[in-house]
């Protein structure tokens, strides 16, 4: 027994009460009468205070003297600052700029000066590591500094490993964030800018030369009898417009209409090179501090940033021999910028232009992790991660039972095809007695859905309902709701620990309020209640209230909310609905973007919310400023805090994307997204030799099963990443 809970406390982060309970199933099942439960309680707390000292001590064990000395002076306070190293180093950047990014910069040197990553942690498992991480990342540092050794040095080497890998992916995300929209952005809409400018005269050339070609189409031909010289034709065409201003009108064409192939970028390709002075601070400090890697596709692109972080640090100048080797990344309007620039002499290269290109490929395939870097979280090679070779060949079995599909994609492929081609037929069966379905000049036209009419005696349903139901104030309906579920049990400290507060519910009925209200302390707070007090909230605020926590306690509910009667008769659970909820974020965040539809010009989130045919919500995701639902709604269902597994999940045009119904099916879902504009919908059929009538004219692309097949092979029938 004692082996067994060793074993569970070292390979995970259970509390006690969990801990408790997998040693009660597990004398169940080995058919131990004794001990009893006080014996057992005993015994699950002597086990896991011995095992999680073990682990304290290992960790703690492999620093050195100055190693620990360094750790500890990060929880003090320099001389004339206001808070410790330790909360500046764990202190993410709010914005994104030139400025800002020379100081993660920094902050990264000097996360990775202090030398955690060479201290060896093993054999202790990452579920540990991450949950010190997690108390010290959260844990003021008058909290840390009053640890007993040796949890002091584990607890502060934890935090600092966490530390390294979430400051290389601050540093990154606020890179990405200066190019897309601090500088991508203002370029673009300085180009813009400029177009507009030029307009007006580019508009009154265009005429003036209009006006001397008319002359010149208007001149009759010349003929054997009369020859037309171009001395003529000149005089003619002086007539309408003067020499000096056709010439003029010639140049300000030539200046204003390029003639390279990549005119729409030009114009701002053009206004960022002049912002050169902003990314020169950072390129080179950027390859020192960060280890960029890069794949097969992305060691070009690699090489050329190195190239120009030389460049930048430089003050010589450069010819195009010196940039040979990156001369087919400078395509389209880069080359002129690079090459032609007229205010530098023949034969020299624009040293910006380059560093600006080589900047704008770094940016692109740091996004499709073609470049990647080591020691990251967000930006690391997702390509690591994937099994392959032996590897996955004996993974694959137990892959493909956990999917249930078999190692021949031949029959999943048909019994896709014959369901689709099933759909096809009902809805051919069902157009004769469908009145809100037409074919108009082969389009679909459906009739738009109207507001149903109230059923009768409705209002007096609500009135019945309504004078049923007690009056209570929000906290009290809480408090009511733990006492039924035992709620606050989910509530476990940062360490790990379950709370010894009294009153605990009390404080944790009134943050709940004070976050779904959105009226902060102030109103909830009372100085004459110990459990509402300031600093008893701040206490469990900063303890017991986060994400982990909340999803717990969620899960608790779900399932207490599946076990009431009418619960049953509004479905099974088992068909789930996705969708955005968009919020302003007032405070500065680098994850919170612009979009005028939902925000004006405030900055936003999504929160991807899940809810299911119970009317219960099951789960949801942050998504990091306003991109498309499609490209996290399945980690949102993978990531559910209960509930059954949904197997029908219903979204909005937002969330749909071909690829998003292949994923869905690959992992067993269906995917059932409600359209818009159904009509410039692309609809696929398997069969090209069935005909459906006016669904002939529906189907814009045409998929062939054996193409599919071909396209895998017979012999390789999966991928296999």
């Amino acid at each position: 027994m004692r082996q067994f809970v060793a074993a569970r406390v070292w390979a995970s982060v259970e509390g006690p009460r969990a801990l408790f309970d997998r040693a009660r199933v597990y004398l169940l099942k080995e058919r131990i009468l004794l001990p009893g439960i006080s014996v057992l309680v005993r015994l699950v707390g002597e086990v896991r205070r011995a095992e999680t000292e073990r682990v304290y001590a290992l960790l703690s064990g492999r620093l050195s003297d100055d190693m620990h000395q360094a750790l500890e002076g990060l929880l003090a306070v320099p001389e004339g600052k206001r808070r410790s190293e330790l909360e500046r180093l764990r202190t993410a950047p709010a914005k994104a700029s030139g400025r800002v990014l020379a100081e993660e910069l920094k902050r990264v040197s000097e996360i990775a000066a202090l030398g955690t990553d060479r201290v060896a942690t093993d054999p202790v498992p990452a579920v540990k590591l991450g949950a010190l991480a997690r108390y010290g990342l959260a844990a003021k540092a008058p909290t840390l500094k009053g640890l007993d050794e040796p949890r002091k040095g584990a607890t502060l080497l934890a935090t600092v490993r966490q530390l390294e890998i979430s400051s290389v992916d601050d540093a990154l995300d606020a890179l990405d964030l200066l190019i897309a929209t601090n500088l991508l952005a203002k370029a673009e809409r300085a180009g813009k800018a400029e177009q507009l400018r030029t307009f007006p005269k580019l508009r009154k050339a265009a005429r003036t030369m209009a006006s001397a070609m008319e002359v010149l189409i208007a001149a009759p031909e010349a003929t054997e009898d009369r020859l037309l010289s171009l001395v003529e034709v000149w005089k003619a065409i002086e007539e309408v417009v003067p020499r000096e201003r056709l010439a003029a009108a010639v140049e300000t064409v030539v200046e204003f209409a390029p003639v390279t192939d990549d005119d729409a970028a030009a114009e701002w390709r053009a206004e960022l090179v002049k912002r050169y002075r902003k990314v020169q601070g950072f390129i080179e400090p950027l390859l020192e501090v960060i280890r960029l890697r890069a794949v097969e596709a992305g060691a070009p692109m690699l090489a050329m940033v190195r190239t120009a972080a030389a460049m930048a640090k430089s003050r010589r100048r450069y010819s195009p021999a010196d940039i040979a080797a990156h001369d087919e990344l400078i395509t389209g309007s880069w080359r002129g910028l690079v090459h032609r620039n007229p205010d530098l002499p023949a034969g020299q290269v624009d040293k910006a232009a380059f560093v600006l290109c080589a900047l704008m490929h770094l940016h692109g395939a740091l996004r499709r992790r073609d470049v990647f870097a080591e020691g990251s979280e967000r930006w690391s090679d997702p390509r690591a991660r994937l099994l392959a070779g032996q590897a996955w060949e004996r993974a694959r079995p137990q892959v493909l039972a956990s999917l249930e599909h078999e190692l021949e994609p031949a029959g999943h492929l048909a019994e896709l095809a014959g369901a689709l081609e099933a759909a096809y037929t009902r809805v051919l069966d069902g157009l004769g007695g469908n009145t809100a379905v037409q074919f108009v000049g082969g389009r679909l036209r459906l009739e738009k859905l109207g507001a149903l009419a109230e059923p009768p005696l409705m209002k007096e349903l609500q009135a019945l309902v309504g004078g049923m139901l007690p009056r209570v104030d929000f906290p009290e309906l809480l408090l009511e709701v733990f006492d039924r579920t035992g709620l606050p049990a989910d509530f476990t400290h940062v360490s790990g620990a379950d709370t010894a507060m009294e009153d605990f519910p009390m404080s944790l009925a009134a943050l709940i309020v004070a976050e779904a209200c959105n009226v902060g302390l102030v109103p909830i707070e009372k100085p004459n209640v110990p459990a509402l007090t300031r600093a008893r909230l701040q206490q469990v605020d900063q303890g017991y209230l986060r994400g982990e926590t909340i999803a717990a306690a969620n899960a608790r509910l779900i399932a207490a909310q599946s076990g009431i009667g009418i619960v049953r008769h509004w479905g099974s659970g088992h068909i789930a609905s996705a969708d955005g909820l968009r919020f302003v974020v007032p405070v500065q965040s680098l994850h919170a973007g612009h979009n005028p539809i939902y925000f004006g010009r405030q900055r936003g989130a999504t929160w991807l919310n899940v809810v299911n045919d119970q009317v219960m919500g099951i789960g949801g995701l942050v998504v990091p400023g306003t991109l498309r639902d499609s490209l996290f709604i399945l980690d949102a269902i993978f990531n559910l805090d209960g509930g059954p597994r949904p197997e029908t999940v219903v979204t909005d045009t937002a969330s749909y994307s071909d690829i998003v119904f292949g994923l869905f099916a690959i992992c067993g879902y269906q995917f059932s997204p409600r359209i818009a504009d159904l009509a410039d919908t692309r609809l696929w059929r398997t069969n090209t030799a069935a005909t459906y009538g006016p669904l002939e004219n529906m189907s814009r692309h045409v998929v062939r099963l054996d193409r599919i097949r071909s396209h895998w092979g017979d012999s390789c029938a999966w991928p296999a990443r």
